[in-house]
């Protein structure tokens, strides 16, 4: 019988073979990943020279004195997204089944595939789970969690609603205020390098390469245009367009009838979203995560939409497939996640004494 440790040992194991066996290789956003990481190892702080959220490669750093791979974005990714399955689990038993939370992970390719170009959405989506992770245990770090996934991606940043409460602890508010003033810190700091408090990635900001020496103003990366909002839908629905998983976990997410806080999370995601210039699927990724860990209790009561999930998320994997995963992985390695959550459902289904793992 597999129990919880072997579940999430054997994805672990697997996903990390899955890594190995890809060629990894930079691209687009991944350049300046690394080239901020690299810098910061030197003993520069270089925000006037990369766009982009680069919260992140401060935890690259330590990879790139280990080992000075010109890749050491990838690796520090690969390392958050194998340490995202047991924070996978874990949430997925508080919604009432820990293998389907595994599962949902691995039916999730956007952040672990483009993880292999450099991009961050896989820290990201370590940095969601392990908020909701807190939040859902009333962990007292949860805000410092907070700050941090705010400065890798600012998405994150929408959470606050799952852990903000009255009656929080000292120790908990303390934790909130030291989330914030990173937040404060990295903006600062950026402002003094170059004059805005984010510096831009290129989409929607400007035409042409990044020009360090005219880094675009925060207000260009938005437009009030009904385009800007129509997209939402398209981003979670419309698989053609990348988007992170399934449709029916999504619309089954919403039919669960989400938590409050859950809700208002949300739709501060959608809010913000909405009215971001060309606006993609992957900043949704706090509303998809929270959607899909939802569906889980009707997951669990009608097992035949198991089924369906996973005839679903085909249509997710193949356009990914064909935008992203070709560059690193052969079609037939390329899902091995899809197998492997399916395997490790048949199982943990057809064997009941297992359920004392979930």
């Amino acid at each position: 019988m597999m129990d919880r440790k072997a579940i999430i040992g054997i994805a672990m194991l697997s996903m990390a073979i899955f890594f190995l066996i890809g060629r990894a290789a930079l691209i687009d956003d991944g350049f300046q990943y690394e080239g901020f990481t690299e810098a910061l190892a030197h003993g520069h702080l270089a925000f006037q020279s990369f766009y982009g959220f680069q919260g992140f490669s401060f935890f690259a750093v330590p990879i790139y004195w280990l080992t000075h791979s010109p890749i050491s974005i990838i690796i520090a990714s690969a390392i958050f997204s194998l340490l995202s399955i047991p924070l996978a689990y874990v949430v997925g038993k508080h919604f009432g089944s820990g293998p389907l939370g595994v599962v949902i992970f691995l039916l999730t390719p956007y952040p672990y595939v483009t993880m292999m170009r450099g991009f961050q959405e896989a820290a990201l989506l370590f940095f969601i789970l392990l908020i909701l992770y807190g939040a859902l245990e009333k962990k007292s770090w949860t805000g410092i969690a907070w700050g941090i996934g705010g400065i890798v991606k600012p998405f994150a940043l929408v959470l606050m609603p799952l852990f903000l409460r009255r009656g929080m602890k000292k120790l908990e508010m303390w934790c909130l205020v030291l989330g914030v003033c990173l937040i404060g810190a990295y903006g600062v700091a950026n402002y003094i390098q170059t004059g805005h408090f984010v510096t831009l990635a290129a989409t929607g900001a400007y035409q042409g390469a990044f020009d360090p020496a005219h880094v675009p103003a925060l207000g260009k990366s938005f437009a009030f245009d009904w385009k800007t909002w129509a997209r939402v839908p398209a981003n979670l629905l419309i698989a053609t367009r990348k988007i992170m998983v399934s449709p029916l976990l999504i619309v089954l997410g919403v039919l669960a009838g989400l938590r409050k806080r859950f809700m208002l999370a949300v739709v501060l995601n959608i809010l913000l979203v909405g009215a971001i210039t060309y606006a993609f699927p992957k900043y949704l990724l706090p509303a998809t995560t929270l959607l899909s860990f939802s569906a889980i209790p009707i997951l669990v009561r009608h097992p035949w939409l198991v089924w369906l999930m996973f005839l679903d998320s085909i249509s997710v994997f193949v356009p990914i497939y064909e935008f992203f995963g070709h560059n690193f992985w052969s079609p037939v390695v390329f899902y091995i996640p899809f197998a492997l959550a399916l395997t490790l459902y048949v199982y943990t289904y057809y064997y009941p004494d297992t359920s004392r793992a979930q």
